[in-house]
């Protein structure tokens, strides 16, 4: 019996970036993002479509949109990506996330209401999956160095 080893579809593989101009206006955040690069799996091509267009939403929320149960869309996003559906979501909002923060000049509470966090969940989150608050962040892709809070 021969086994089949897949390459896990990885947000990154799909996420394009911003659209040229995206501090021009605060729209949806479909209308902010590219659209993504076909991965050749229409499974995880349509949930990057539905993260791109909803943002942050459980899991779960996702499973109801595909019409399956949440455990079967969990387990079958687990074996095309090697991470968990909720883990996969994360991951592309931590890449939008970080694109917004640097290239546009979007305060955190606007940027966290289009991908749909309050302000403190999205600092929260922010911290979680980059290690740095978002101002850090900001500091540290537009002068190449973290300046500290009260001094510099």
């Amino acid at each position: 019996m021969t086994t089949h080893t897949f390459t896990p579809i990885t947000p990154k593989e799909l996420y394009n970036g911003l659209v040229d101009k995206p501090s021009e206006a605060i729209g949806k955040l479909s209308e902010l993002i590219c659209e993504n690069k076909p991965s050749g799996n229409s499974y995880i091509d349509m949930l990057a479509n539905l993260v791109r267009k909803h943002g942050k939403r459980q899991a779960a929320d996702y499973a109801r949109m595909f019409g399956a149960n949440s455990r079967h869309f969990d387990g079958a996003i687990r074996c095309m990506t090697g991470m968990s559906a909720h883990a996969w979501i994360n991951e592309y909002l931590r890449l939008v996330a970080c694109d917004l923060v640097e290239h546009t000049n979007f305060n955190f509470k606007a940027i966290g209401k289009l991908i749909g966090f309050s302000q403190s969940s999205f600092s929260q989150f922010f911290r979680a999956y980059q290690h740095m608050q978002p101002w850090e962040y900001r500091t540290l892709k537009q002068t190449g160095r973290v300046k500290g809070f009260f001094y510099d």
